[in-house]
């Protein structure tokens, strides 16, 4: 039977600046030891620092996420973030439905599944938040 591989996410909420998106990823990140063959390492940094981590990384089988994915795709939607968009820029990962995206921000479950449906779509993996607080 095959094993499933584990996933470790670190979220950074909104949190961070530019000083700390350039070396968290060079003093931590890039001395990270684990085998990618048994475990994905994810990080999601603020979208403002995505492309930040990204350029700071060196550590194969380290990944960068989105904390958020817009409901719409591409267009006239300012401030949004479409799947296609974050995709295009090798963000291959997001979280959706976080309980601060619902509770703060009121975001319905049906927003949170078009969300991931959004993201399936654009060819990402998604941390589908459900249920959670805490």
């Amino acid at each position: 039977m095959a094993m499933r591989k584990l996933l470790v996410g670190g979220n950074w909420k909104s949190n961070g600046n530019f000083k700390f998106s350039m070396e968290f990823p060079k003093t931590v990140l890039n001395t990270l030891a684990f085998d990618s063959s048994k475990v994905e390492v994810v990080v999601c940094p603020t979208t403002l620092h995505l492309t930040t981590v990204k350029s700071s990384l060196n550590r194969q089988g380290v990944q960068v996420g989105c904390q958020n994915i817009s409901l719409t795709g591409n267009g006239a939607f300012t401030g949004e973030f479409a799947a296609p968009m974050m995709k295009d820029m090798d963000i291959n990962w997001c979280l959706t439905g976080h309980s601060e995206r619902r509770s703060v921000y009121g975001e319905t479950e049906a927003e949170s599944a078009l969300k991931t449906k959004n993201a399936l779509d654009a060819g990402m993996s998604v941390m589908a938040c459900i249920g959670e607080s805490l």
